[in-house]
């Protein structure tokens, strides 16, 4: 039996409104999670340039430090080698020197003088007196080449700890080895300085010997220095290039972000690596949670468009063709109002005001991103600000009060700035500023440690949890590596860049004043800079200033 004719055209209809609808909201949907998906996979992209941006920065400041450890052992390396041979006429005072080089040069292990067959005649270690060396390969090297040379990782055979070597020969008028000098430099020291730098970002420092075995690593790990490194894939990789970044498998089977580095002059490479689900872990569950809810949220809105499709649209056109029938049968004079032409312009006005919405939850995310880094950094130097220092210090004042632990400060002055200045130009001046503060905050990088630029030249560090020794430790750290930067400053007796540095240290109790231990710091600063500038006074105890470190 063939159905009526208009009930038939009213099922089309309907049946193509709904069609409509559900069209309209996939298309709405697609937008929506488009837009999501673009924003939530674009800041992870940002999170994973950040933290490459970061692993070279380390990976940077690592081969750096290393570089200016074996620079300094090279220069010594290199002195020694000229005066070889008339060391060797006197083996007691040639050890006594030795000794003094090992126990007085930051990094150095010990030292050794041979004669031109390679036999240790003259040691820091006495053990080392009369050991022949000729078959190291690091001396039948420096028994050809030009220059000092710098050995892979080797075990001593006086004392059976790791090191690595600096070696050059002394020569004759014809050029044949005399006599040859070496330095030992101390591998632990060298993980130290990884770890300085390391430690804070959370991040996984190696430094490796032209070979391929591991001379230091933060965080340290049973049986890994003088190992092979293990990942043969990364290690052939870092080993074609002197730079760059990948993506792989770690040690232990996780997916992790590499960055590494040529120690310039050197064999020597420095790989830096962060677990990359450490990352991004946290914003792919994010995009995988936001994605499922979504969905759900979409099906449930398609559910209740369909339902409100029918009331609002295909009921009202019921209505509009009876009232036509009605026209039509003359049992009505007028068509009743139905409103259907009002929802055309609704939707456009609904996908306008969204469209608004999302532009300027951007805009201010993005305004409040700029805003938060502009009021909590100094623009110049990357470290905090003044006024992130003052709130982060009221902060740890009142928690150290709270659990009876003492809280230190620091405050450093760059000597002879505003000479510094009008000899050399401001933009000397500025990268002057950026190079201290680095070495400020690899002197007392740490958890819970903030360095601030307190103003102009003056930097401060807030040390909670530590006492005055152990403060007055930091200061000094700092200071060296300040003169071990190595800048020129002709305008000084000194010929070479300096810093200042105050200590003070208290015990903070609920109720008093943080500013007693800010004003001790800085009148400390002030008697370091009484006492002729270039050392560390704390309280009243100056700290003598002792060379070059």
């Amino acid at each position: 039996m063939m159905p009526d004719r208009p009930a038939a055209d009213e099922i089309r209809k309907r049946i193509h409104i709904r069609h409509r609808v559900i069209w309209l909201i996939l298309i709405m949907a697609v937008l929506i999670v488009a837009e999501r998906a673009h924003s939530l996979f674009s800041e992870r992209q940002a999170e994973i340039d950040r933290a490459t941006s970061q692993l070279k920065a380390i990976a940077q400041i690592v081969a750096l430090t290393e570089k200016e450890a074996i620079s300094s052992a090279t220069a010594v390396t290199q002195a020694l080698s000229m005066q070889a041979q008339s060391l060797l006429s006197d083996p007691e005072s040639c050890g006594d020197l030795l000794k003094r080089i090992a126990s007085e040069m930051i990094g150095v292990q010990g030292g050794m003088i041979t004669d031109a067959a390679g036999v240790v005649r003259c040691a820091s270690v006495r053990a080392l007196l009369g050991i022949d060396l000729s078959d190291r390969p690091y001396m039948r090297e420096a028994r050809t080449a030009q220059r000092a040379v710098l050995s892979d990782f080797l075990v001593a055979r006086s004392t059976g700890r790791p090191t690595f070597a600096v070696t050059e020969a002394q020569r004759d008028a014809s050029g044949e080895p005399i006599a040859f000098a070496g330095i030992a430099l101390d591998l632990q020291w060298i993980s130290r300085l990884a770890a300085q730098v390391g430690a804070q970002a959370g991040a996984v420092v190696t430094v490796l010997d032209s070979t391929g075995i591991v001379l230091a690593r933060h965080p340290a790990t049973s049986g890994t220095v003088g190992a092979p490194y293990r990942n043969p894939e990364t290690l052939a990789h870092l080993q074609s290039q002197d730079e760059g970044t990948l993506e792989g498998r770690g040690l232990d089977g996780s997916m992790r972000m590499f960055a590494f580095l040529r120690i310039p002059g050197t064999g020597l490479r420095v790989l830096v690596s962060r677990d990359k689900d450490a990352v991004v872990g946290a914003i792919d569950r994010r995009i995988l949670a936001t994605m499922a809810s979504l969905l759900v949220a979409i099906a449930l809105f398609m559910a209740l468009a369909l339902a409100a499709a029918h009331r609002l649209i295909v009921a009202p056109l019921n209505r509009l063709a009876a009232d036509v029938l009605s026209v039509g049968r003359g049992e009505a004079t007028a068509i009743g109002e139905v409103g259907v032409e009002e929802i055309h312009p609704v939707l456009e006005a609904y996908t306008e005001m969204s469209a608004r919405l999302q532009e300027r939850a951007a805009e201010l995310r993005n305004i409040n991103g700029r805003l938060a880094a502009i009021a909590s950094t100094d623009g110049l130097t990357g470290l905090a600000n003044r006024r992130t220092f003052d709130v982060q210090f009221s902060e740890d004042w009142v928690r150290c009060a709270d659990t009876g632990r003492p809280l230190a400060l620091i405050m450093a002055d760059v000597d002879n700035f505003k000479l510094f200045n009008d000899s050399m130009g401001h933009p000397a001046g500025d990268e002057v500023l950026r190079e201290v503060a680095r070495m400020v905050a690899a002197a007392v990088a740490g958890p819970g440690r903030l360095v601030a630029r307190y103003g102009g030249e003056e930097f401060i560090v807030l040390l909670p949890d530590t006492d005055a020794a152990s403060a007055i430790e930091y200061a000094e750290t700092a200071r060296r590596l300040v003169v071990a930067l190595d800048i020129p400053h002709p305008k000084v007796p000194m010929g070479r860049l300096t810093a200042s540095f105050g200590v003070a240290a208290t015990l903070p109790r609920s109720g008093e004043p943080p500013d007693s231990v800010l004003a001790a710091a800085d009148a400390a600063l002030y008697e370091a800079k009484r006492l002729g500038r270039n050392r560390v006074v704390g309280g009243r105890v100056a700290q003598p200033v002792d060379g070059i470190a």
